[in-house]
């Protein structure tokens, strides 16, 4: 991912758009899930209205066709998680982290994607 990539929002808006960027917002929304956590809410609900609350609010910035698409990225994405995790059981190596588990791992999504011919 480009270090200076700009992303575009529905209103035309140019939103600088950096990896420091997206690790910051990254930490602020774990710090969101944690703290809602510790005060009782459970982790499931806490998650499912986190990515309602998010999935909502990206239609609204990128128009409901942009949001399917990017929902349906994520999930290829995850397939293909699942898909590598049963090739190493296979093969019989001991399977590596949780997917996502450590912040120093988790991979911007590109902001292009959105410009991309739909599938």
């Amino acid at each position: 991912m480009d270090e200076n990539a700009d992303c575009e929002d529905r209103s035309g808006e140019t939103l600088d758009d950096t990896f420091d960027l997206r690790e910051r917002l990254s930490r602020a929304w774990r710090a969101v899930f944690d703290n809602a956590v510790e005060a009782g809410s459970p982790p499931a609900a806490v998650v499912e209205t986190m990515t309602a609350v998010a999935h909502a609010r990206f239609a609204e910035l990128f128009g409901t066709s942009a949001a399917a698409s990017y929902l349906a990225l994520l999930a290829e994405q995850m397939r293909d998680v699942d898909h590598g995790e049963a090739e190493t059981l296979i093969r019989g190596e001991p399977p590596g982290p949780a997917p996502f588990e450590a912040a120093e791992e988790i991979a911007a999504m590109d902001p292009a994607w959105i410009d991309r011919d739909p599938l």
